[in-house]
């Protein structure tokens, strides 16, 4: 019983590894414009076509925090999939 729950917790880190990332970077290409637009337009007003665009600087800016997080996320949940990987393969289990 002991080693399947750390055979389970090792995929939850893998699969949490897989999909977060991803997820995070869509969500924030995706947010990065409209976030700028409500910051510069709070009251919602249409503005005729005068919204002022991120600059390239701002853009990358905003990429580069994003991945950041992402790569340490990545990073941490793959060093844990891998720890608990080698502790259910090389940890001696008592046989019931």
């Amino acid at each position: 019983m002991h080693r399947k729950a750390v055979f389970f917790l090792a995929g939850v880190f893998l699969v949490v590894a897989l999909v977060v990332p991803p997820v995070v970077l869509l969500l924030q290409a995706d947010n990065d414009l409209d976030n700028y637009i409500i910051a510069q337009n709070p009251t919602g007003h249409q503005t005729n076509g005068n919204v002022t665009t991120l600059t390239p600087e701002e853009l990358q800016e905003n990429h580069n925090t994003i991945f950041i997080v992402v790569a340490a996320i990545e990073v941490i949940f793959v060093a844990l999939f891998v720890v608990t990987l080698y502790y259910g393969i090389n940890h001696p289990h008592p046989e019931h």
